[in-house]
């Protein structure tokens, strides 16, 4: 699913490729979990003005449980690859590219692939040294599901892949994903493995017979 504002370019450019109609960034609402979750991957065209609008990010954020995305972005500044990672996108390139670059940045995303420019690798890293860690203190732990779940999320898991690699609805896959969110407080999937991480590390560092 191509997503991008009207009079855009770059849908036109991928056309050839087989993407499905242009439909408006606003529309993103409309998108539900159950039709994300069919979508190999949702790819929006926005600028980085606006990554920055609440509203994409609250929409991008729901999204990404059930579908990979893919930002491709008319112009932005250096840190906006780090940006859309920390929100839990899957890739990013710059419509500036060719349409066969876009098309393999989208297509790599599409295989469970983290897509992201090169020259983007530098900033990310110094984007995720600031950030403020996870905070899990006085978190509870997590359920053995949800702990599978956190595994298969690690390895690029969506939620309709979830459900089918565990053998259950992917309704009851989505609500693991959320519950286990809330158990470690963690706003993104990116950030619930991390904290689930942090958490099995400090427990192999306790001596015999502590308890966190």
């Amino acid at each position: 699913m191509l997503v991008e504002a009207s009079g855009g370019r770059v849908g036109a450019r991928l056309s050839a490729l087989g993407w499905e109609p242009v439909a408006s960034v606003s529309e993103l609402a409309a998108l539900d979990s159950d039709t994300a979750a069919r979508c190999d991957v949702v790819v929006v065209v926005c600028t980085g003005h606006a990554l920055l609008s609440p509203f994409l990010q609250s929409e991008a954020t729901r999204i990404a449980d059930s579908a990979p995305l893919v930002a491709v972005v008319t112009s932005a500044g250096t840190d906006a690859a780090a940006y859309v990672a920390r929100l839990g996108w899957r890739g990013f390139v710059s419509a500036a590219n060719a349409a066969s670059v876009i098309a393999r940045t989208i297509a790599a995303t599409a295989c469970g692939e983290l897509a992201f420019p090169p020259s983007a690798t530098a900033e990310f890293v110094r984007a995720l040294a600031h950030l403020a860690p996870v905070t899990t203190a006085g978190a509870a732990e997590l359920t053995p599901r949800q702990r599978q779940i956190v595994t298969l999320i690690a390895q690029g898991a969506t939620d309709a892949e979830i459900a089918t690699t565990l053998r259950i609805s992917r309704s009851t896959a989505h609500k693991h994903v959320q519950n286990a969110r809330r158990r470690l407080r963690a706003k993104t999937r990116s950030q619930l493995v991390a904290a689930s991480r942090d958490r099995s590390q400090a427990a192999l560092a306790l001596p015999v017979g502590s308890k966190a």
